[in-house]
């Protein structure tokens, strides 16, 4: 190759590199290599948790990049590219990803996931395009940003897609597809790259690695870095024109760290010195699309090197076709996504008037049968076994749920096999997903990382086109950092929620409502203020939200989600730092829960026409076994009302809630201990027993609503009703109630003057002097009774007086 001049642009200024990225590192001047190895000297968990082998990718957080997809080229090699800089960030020969957290090894607090074996190399946190003559960087240097598209994984094909934007127009699309190959017994990484038409010079810089560079051979294709213990060598083909522009200096740049504290990530600026080497791929302006493959090998010396250089050279390479990963195939996939068949009855009980069917738990897990269609019995792939964090339905009856491990199954049960239910593997591999939403027929996955569309190009019931729809949000991995969503606002607009518990200011955008077109354009944030957020749910095209109890936030409610209101946790910037330091003034919400009637809430549901009475009402998962329901209410412009538990008990922790269009509502969640899947579907069982159905704000006190008609003599009495009010002071220590005078863990009691009975019997008007807006109404109709003289179902209630009419 003989000798080149170092490039003149090697010290780019800090203003050319990518904002910092995130690396634990334990010394203070390091090469970025050697931050590495002294990263894989950290402790692994006791029981490590990995994938299966035959599984396409993982989505999950690196210490060098958060955003990281690892794609495994062979049973030991594998490849991590990172979806906010785009480049192939580490590259390793051992056992697949050790995960870490909660939903894999347990492990409290842990997130970042780390790995064993041998690194092959390594590229710091550095963006690798630029563009024009002379070169400028893509992502600080031009008009708009770099976007990552997705992934594909049809026909076996790992394909990472992005954009380049060249002006404020045009953009270059890049697949990039990673795959090894065995020379010699060596593994050889071969990334084939395939680009769209430019009319601009482009540089990809393929390796950034400590060492000098030096020649291989007398072929321009290739060039070597000679590193401390090794040569790495890198070639391209298949493009006659492509040219290397090597460049060996001097590093001297800091890079962010990131590393676990209490559960969430710590950042660490360190200091990468020594001789850095940059190999750099020149690809001329081009009118069509091109295709080319780098490759990377480790050698023992150069004499190696040399001696596999010849082997590699000469293979042909695929012409470009970048349509391939979205048109529909030919004909039709003959392996189908692999399926469960469950024949078993699901175990049956009647909880508080409602018939309650467990479909699948840890204690009710359907017995899998001898099927054709079934997997080897104990294969991973083959059943659900993750708590349910996100369902929906299909425009089918399908049932879509995800699991906090990152798969996607899809119920059926078929209509002329009753007692059948079969469940499909649609997709794995996710982060973390606490939302999925069925919208327009498609499947939408709120991951950590990132909003997801999921389609089935191939027609083989399985996923293999996840599309980027937003990663617009500041994202460390921390292991509280969930997105909850999506929801559709009557605009058609995309809202994520995004979890602000333990946040740092300069991470953007937690603790806010982040709202975006189904496209991922126009990305903004809505609202903030939240803690962490438990379901979304848009009525009507209004969203509402829940949140839960922590610093500043007093107890769980129910938000409705307006532009630019503040819901009184701290939030990252766009926010004033002002007032993440010390928020003050917040919008109330339209629900408080009291910690007597719910702890911790999560998703919601509407209740369809076939519940009677409930139709149309609220319903809450209050992630303790149970489920609320809350009646609604708009008066002056603004939403309140009141909350009541509909059941408990129904042996599992549900986090989510659907609807099918039967009229059943399905949950999903955790066993009580919070670690195996369960789903269940509960119906009302009969007529709705005699309870409160509603409760309305009046000028002078309130109307109560009953699902039966009651006696119209004790719910005339007074002294039937209990009543008191309280509110919450907005302050960073665990919430207490406060009565009129500000005195802690109290409540204002109040005299019901007059209760006025309706000829029916179906509701009363409770006259109630002294009643002040903005405090919970506590009511407790102990003495009212049913016109069968049974007391109410349900006799304590609490209703959030916002606003009074006028």
């Amino acid at each position: 190759m003989g000798a080149r001049e170092p490039r003149a642009d090697f010290d780019w200024p800090t203003s050319q590199r990518t904002p910092p990225k995130f690396v634990p590192c334990l010394s203070p001047s390091l090469s970025f290599l050697n931050l590495w190895v002294l990263l894989l000297a950290l402790p692994l968990s006791a029981q490590t948790f990995r994938d299966p082998a035959d599984q396409p990718f993982r989505r999950a957080p690196m210490s060098v990049a958060a955003r990281s997809v690892v794609i495994p080229l062979a049973t030991n090699v594998h490849l991590a590219f990172d979806t906010e800089t785009l480049r192939s960030h580490t590259a390793w020969r051992g056992p697949s990803l050790n995960l870490h957290g909660a939903p894999y090894d347990g492990a409290a607090g842990r997130f970042l996931a780390d790995f064993t074996g041998e690194s092959l190399f390594t590229n710091p946190p550095l963006f690798p395009w630029a563009g024009g003559k002379p070169a400028r960087n893509i992502l600080t240097d031009f008009p708009s940003k770099p976007r990552f598209l997705g992934l594909s994984t049809r026909g076996g094909v790992r394909t990472l897609m992005y954009e380049l934007p060249l002006d404020a127009e045009e953009t270059v699309r890049v697949h990039e597809s990673p795959s090894v190959q065995f020379v010699d017994g060596m593994p050889v990484v071969v990334r084939r790259f395939e680009l769209s038409a430019s009319y601009m010079d482009l540089e990809f810089t393929a390796h950034m690695e400590a060492g000098r560079m030096t020649g291989i051979g007398q072929n321009n294709a290739a060039m070597g870095i000679l590193r401390e213990k090794d040569v790495l060598l890198t070639a391209f083909r298949g493009r006659p024109l492509l040219g290397w522009k090597p460049a060996t200096g001097q590093a001297d740049y800091v890079v962010e760290l990131l590393r676990e504290k209490d559960g969430d990530a710590e950042t660490l600026q360190r200091h990468v010195t020594g001789d850095e080497t940059h190999a750099v791929v020149h690809i001329p302006a081009h009118r069509g699309e091109i295709s080319f493959e780098v490759l990377s090998v480790v050698c023992a010396d150069k004499a190696e090197a040399e001696r596999l250089l010849p082997k590699l050279i000469p293979a042909k390479v695929a012409p470009p076709e970048l349509v391939r990963v979205s048109e529909p195939p030919a004909s039709k996939p003959t392996n189908q996504a692999p399926t469960l068949v469950v024949t078993n009855a699901p175990a049956v009980r009647e909880e508080g008037g409602f018939r309650v069917e467990l479909l699948w738990s840890a204690g009710v897990q359907p017995a899998i049968p001898l099927h054709p269609n079934n997997p080897p019995v104990g294969h991973r792939r083959s059943a659900p076994d993750a708590p349910i964090t996100g369902m929906d339905f299909m425009p089918n009856g399908d049932l879509a749920f995800c699991t906090a491990r990152g798969e996607v199954f899809i119920r059926s049960e078929p209509a002329n096999s009753p007692g059948t239910n079969i469940y499909r593997h649609f997709a794995r591999g996710l982060m973390e997903p606490a939302g999925l939403r069925v919208l327009s027929g498609e499947i939408f996955v709120a991951q950590k990382c990132e909003l997801t569309r999921l389609r089935d190009t191939d027609g083989d019931g399985e996923a293999d086109l996840f599309e980027c729809v937003s990663q617009a949000w500041g994202f460390t991995g921390g292991a509280r950092q969930f997105a909850t969503g999506p929801v559709a606002d009557k605009e058609g607009r995309l809202h994520v929620f995004l979890d602000g518990r333990g946040a740092r200011w300069e991470v953007p955008f937690r603790g806010w409502d982040a709202r975006f077109s189904r496209g991922g354009k126009d990305f903004e944030g809505w609202a903030n203020g939240f803690l962490s957020p438990g379901g979304a749910l848009a009525v009507n095209g209004d969203v509402f939200v829940t949140d839960n109890a922590g610093p500043w936030v007093p107890a769980a409610k129910l938000i409705h989600v307006q532009e630019s209101k503040f819901q009184g946790h701290p939030s990252t910037q766009p926010a004033p730092q002002e007032q993440f330091k010390e928020p003050k003034e917040f919008a109330p919400p339209a629900v408080w829960f009291p910690t007597r009637l719910a702890k911790h809430v999560a998703g919601m549901a509407v209740a369809p026409e076939s519940w009677g009475a409930f139709a149309g009402q609220v319903l809450v998962a209050d992630g303790e076994g149970g489920l609320l329901r809350v009646s609604l209410e708009q008066v002056n412009g603004e939403w309140q009302g009141a909350a009541w538990p509909l059941v408990k008990g129904l042996g599992a922790n549900a986090s989510r809630l659907a609807v099918s269009a039967d009229g059943k509502l399905y949950f999903g969640g955790a066993t009580t201990d919070g670690r195996a899947l369960v789903l269940g579907r509960m119906s009302p069982a009969g007529p709705a027993r005699c309870e409160t159905k509603t409760m309305k704000a009046l000028a002078d006190g309130f109307e109560l609503t009953f699902t039966q008609p009651v006696d119209s003599a004790s719910a005339a009495k007074p002294v039937s009703y209990e009543v008191s009010q309280f509110n919450y002071r907005h302050e960073i220590a665990p919430g207490a109630e406060h009565d009129f005078d500000g005195t802690a863990n109290r409540s204002s009691p109040l005299k019901v003057a007059a209760a006025s009975v309706a000829a029916d019997g179906l509701s009363v008007r409770l006259k109630i002097p002294g009643l002040r807006a903005g405090f919970v109404t506590s009511v407790r109709a102990a003495g009212v009774r049913s016109a069968a003289a049974q007391p109410l179902r349900s006799d304590a209630f609490f209703h959030t007086l916002n606003q009074v009419p006028k």
